[in-house]
């Protein structure tokens, strides 16, 4: 699996303030807004976005191993050969246990790195960002939006759902499930139309490597973003047949979700979207001016290699305490 980076408006939140973003950075005053509605320093929020990245590279590197040995076992049944798709989900379903896997862990670090009111509101941003997503969706065929707004959704399976919900632990396995079997078709039908334009147009394939590629090595967030775009305009072409078909995925398993909650949290839900803050208000609008803000939103889907991961980022730094300043290897 490759490395590409889930960039959106909800880790925007958690990551915006910090370095190597594949999107457009927000201005300086929106980025003091950020950190203070947060109640966080710069620093705290970079180490914060640092831990996240390496919680991520820890899973994928977990996650490997097991993949070969579920599909090294799978392949000892030879009255019953996998076929490809089969070997893929069960690459798939380990992957998404390990997302999973990373809620706890992912919560302790931003206990760390946060006061517990402001762990609280990043919880509340992402929800509304997400949310926000889903609602513009319903209105657009725009594939940034649409495969932004499930990456959204995704990202939940590695944060959890918000403290406000007050949701039940039966409501927790069910919504994971969800968002697990929603994750699986998204993916696969991805994945199916990706295989059927390799054999048909192998050059589209060739170009979109070089500019990963070029992505991997390009040494400012300027040069990213630009990369990113001419990876959109590709992906674009590449997935125009199935946009529809992702669109009702989508909207699918957020009517899904809606349904396993009561009428007590959906109310919850409607307070917490009618306090929007002004600075995300602003994002959105840009998002809907396609003005950019969250170019590199499209570099990630459910299943399409690990993300969050910036190979071109400083070494994490040593910490001696929360508030602690940067150590680079060799200082």
């Amino acid at each position: 699996m490759s490395c590409p980076r889930l960039a959106s408006l909800c880790v925007l939140l958690m990551i915006a303030c910090g370095s190597g973003v594949a999107f457009s950075q927000p201005d300086p005053e929106t980025r003091r807004q950020i950190l203070e509605d947060l109640q966080i320093t710069q620093d705290n929020m970079q180490g914060f976005n640092e831990s996240f990245q390496s919680l991520i590279q820890d899973m994928a590197k977990n996650a490997q191993p097991k993949m070969m040995a579920a599909v090294m076992e799978r392949m000892k049944d030879s009255s019953s050969p996998p076929n490809q798709d089969e070997m893929v989900k069960l690459s798939m379903n380990i992957m998404m246990d390990e997302m999973v896997g990373i809620q706890k862990p992912l919560n302790d670090k931003a206990r760390e790195f946060f006061s517990e009111e402001g762990r609280l509101k990043l919880q509340t941003r992402m929800f509304q960002a997400k949310e926000s997503l889903i609602e513009r969706l319903k209105t657009t065929e725009n594939l940034e939006v649409i495969q932004g707004s499930f990456g959204v959704e995704t990202m939940f399976l590695m944060a959890g759902q918000p403290d406000f919900l007050e949701l039940s632990p039966e409501q927790r396995d069910l919504i994971i499930k969800q968002q697990k079997e929603a994750s699986m078709e998204l993916f696969m039908l991805n994945y199916q139309e990706d295989m059927r334009l390799r054999k048909e147009n192998p050059e589209i394939e060739a170009e979109m490597q070089r500019l990963v590629k070029e992505y991997s090595e390009a040494q400012s967030d300027e040069e990213r973003v630009e990369i990113s775009r001419k990876i959109q305009k590709i992906r674009e072409e590449k997935t125009k047949n199935i946009v529809p078909q992702m669109k009702k995925m989508v909207l699918d398993n957020h009517e899904n979700y809606m349904r396993v909650l009561t009428d007590a949290q959906k109310a919850k839900i409607k307070a917490v979207m009618a306090d929007i803050p002004d600075y995300m208000k602003r994002l959105l609008a840009e998002l809907d001016k396609g003005e950019g803000g969250m170019g590199g939103l499209e570099s990630w889907v459910p299943g399409a290699g690990v993300p969050g991961v910036n190979p071109n980022r400083e070494a994490q730094r040593e910490r001696s305490g929360s508030t602690g300043g940067r150590t680079f290897p060799g200082n």
